[in-house]
């Protein structure tokens, strides 16, 4: 993109797991340090304190060690930010809570000149589950909840001009939940 991770200032996760955290971090001289670093990294403090809580329990290994790799890392330098699970980041960055796939896990809401887009995290992992709202990854941790959260997703922005910004779907992963008959369906971005 044209972005050296220097020029990075603020690195937001919706979840903790291994596959949205990875690149929190990189490996240099041994060592896993922040990828960019000067960035904040902006966590909802209820996600952090269910990984600390069940790594303590369970041990270093869960997750794919990524608590140990690329969360405490960027703990231990100062650069993390926990926060609520709906934190405002900054004027048009609200966090939205969004528990279900994991317990802290949060919509991210970018608006700029009348226009805005729902970064989803997991809450939408595969686009058949806007054809079965109800339909859990085998990732989450509570499935009832994480139903509940993509049911709301979808009834608030089926049809409207928020665009949906995935973290699974095949490129391009971004586009707008459309209404089809009693279900929706994902509206690919167009290339």
């Amino acid at each position: 993109a044209g972005v050296r991770p220097e020029e990075v200032t603020a690195v937001m996760c919706t979840h903790l797991h291994a596959d949205h955290v990875g690149w929190n971090t990189r490996l240099l001289n041994g060592r896993w340090v922040p990828t960019f670093p000067n960035a904040r990294y902006i966590m909802a403090e209820t996600e952090f304190r269910y990984w600390q809580e069940r790594v303590a329990r369970e041990g270093p290994a869960l997750n794919h060690g990524a608590f140990a790799d690329s969360v405490l890392p960027v703990i231990a330098s100062g650069q993390a930010d926990l926060v609520s699970m709906d934190h405002r980041v900054s004027a048009g960055v609200q966090f939205e809570p969004a528990p279900g796939h994991t317990p802290g896990s949060v919509l991210i809401h970018i608006e700029d000149g009348g226009c805005h887009g729902v970064c989803t995290g997991d809450i939408l992992h595969h686009p058949l589950q806007l054809d079965h709202p109800e339909m859990p990854s085998g990732y989450c941790e509570d499935p009832a909840a994480s139903a509940r959260v993509r049911v709301k997703l979808c009834e608030d922005y089926a049809d409207t001009r928020t665009r949906i910004l995935t973290a699974h779907f095949p490129d391009p992963s971004s586009g707008f939940i459309r209404r089809d008959g009693r279900r929706y369906r994902f509206a690919f971005d167009a290339r």
